[in-house]
C-alpha cells in the first residue's frame, strides 16, 4: 500500500534536520513542513487527480476543497494520474 502523499506543517521541526531511523541528519535544516508516513488509499479530489491519502488528511482535503482552499494543501509527490487538458471547442 502507498503512502499519504500529503505534507504536514509541524512547527516543532523547524530548523531541524529530517533524520534517518539511526538518528544521522539526512540534509539540510527542515522549514517545518514533514511527509505523513500513514498508509494511503486511493482517493479522487474534486478536480479529478488521483492521491493516495491517509484517513486523517483525506476527511481535512474534503474540507478544505468545500472551503475553496484546496490551493493551500502541501504534497509529497506529483499526482499519480491528471486528467488531460481539453482544447475549447473539443
Amino acid at each position: 500500500m502507498a503512502g499519504c502523499d500529503i505534507l504536514y506543517y509541524d512547527p516543532t521541526q523547524l530548523g531541524q534536520p529530517r533524520r534517518d531511523p539511526a538518528g544521522n541528519p539526512l540534509g539540510p535544516a527542515s522549514d517545518g513542513w514533514q511527509p505523513c508516513t500513514a498508509p494511503g488509499h486511493a482517493w479522487t479530489d474534486p478536480e479529478l487527480v488521483l492521491r493516495w491519502i491517509c484517513t486523517r488528511h483525506r476527511r481535512q482535503l474534503v474540507a478544505l476543497h468545500a472551503a475553496g482552499r484546496a490551493d493551500q494543501v502541501r504534497w509529497q509527490n506529483a499526482p499519480a494520474w491528471r486528467p488531460a487538458r481539453l482544447r475549447p471547442g473539443r
